[in-house]
């Protein structure tokens, strides 16, 4: 297999990989056998022809097809890895030549994961002050408690939009988009529950379309995927650690109980999840601990 790779505009990659002959020959066979398992041939055993005799009996176009679909797949794979890229969509494939007893050629379109240049984050949070936390005699804890929450969140959006303010990052334009519609259908939800009424009735009151609501969400959504995109930087540079221990902890938290592999599936993204948010946590820990006292 030889892979070239090209970047473009916009946070976008373009691989063109070509799969000599004589290695396309083997995804030609695997697929003559995979479409001749069910194919019943007079004198043979269902699924037990020769692949010479099988191939006789499909079309080419076919055979190619699944060839080609089984090559792609594996080389696609195999190019991402070997050449440490980091994607965000499936790629756009485009056959570029694909015949019998000739080299296979593709190229894929995808999506980088954009690189992101941090400045010194951890001078930029030392100077950064905290806040001191001031209650009345009248002042119950449970207001203490959402005053202390409301400091936390405001000091952590801060601590992320000082270093992302220094950062240089070049946000692709498909996660703002994706961000802008999770946006829309939070103000969606929030409009049905709050306000009990339709988000059409919403837009009428507003005299908007939902078109020019979701394009007004454009700076927001930006300000958002880059402030995350600075985060997921530093918390690779900081290799934050998170034990297996630590993960079944929260879990427990969150199920009251120790949770079984009855549904696997659901239990695995679970655990991503969650070790995602330890990781969040502990990283904000680290850069608040950088803050003068």
């Amino acid at each position: 297999m030889k892979t070239t790779v090209r970047k473009l505009s916009n946070s976008q990659i373009e691989l063109r990989i070509s799969i000599p002959a004589e290695e396309f020959k083997s995804f030609i066979r695997k697929a003559v056998l995979s479409l001749g398992k069910d194919l019943e041939i007079e004198g043979f055993r269902k699924g037990k022809a020769p692949p010479e005799i099988i191939e006789k009996k499909i079309s080419q176009e076919k055979i190619l097809k699944v060839a080609a679909e089984e090559a792609i797949q594996e080389n696609y794979s195999k190019a991402i890895s070997e050449n440490k890229i980091e994607t965000l969509t499936q790629p756009k494939i485009e056959i570029l030549k694909l015949a019998k007893g000739n080299p296979f050629e593709f190229k894929a379109k995808t999506w980088l994961m954009p690189e992101v240049k941090l400045p010194d984050y951890k001078k930029i949070v030392s100077q950064i002050e905290k806040r001191e936390i001031k209650v009345t005699e009248e002042e119950i804890e449970k207001l203490k408690q959402e005053k202390e929450l409301r400091e936390k969140e405001r000091l952590r959006q801060e601590i992320l939009e000082k270093i992302a303010k220094n950062s240089e990052v070049e946000v692709p334009e498909i996660l703002i988009e994706e961000e802008k519609g999770r946006m829309l259908e939070n103000l969606k939800r929030g409009v049905s529950q709050m306000l009990q009424i339709s988000f059409k009735d919403y837009l009428t009151k507003l005299k908007k379309t939902e078109k020019e609501m979701l394009d007004s969400f454009g700076p927001e959504a930006q300000r958002r995927v880059k402030n995350s995109l600075v985060l997921r930087e530093i918390k690779k540079k900081e290799e934050v650690p998170v034990t297996e221990q630590e993960i079944e902890e929260e879990l427990k938290k969150i199920s009251g109980e120790s949770l079984n592999a009855e549904k696997k599936f659901d239990l695995e993204r679970l655990k991503d999840y969650t070790k995602e948010v330890i990781k969040n946590e502990k990283t904000f820990q680290l850069l608040e601990s950088l803050i003068k006292k």
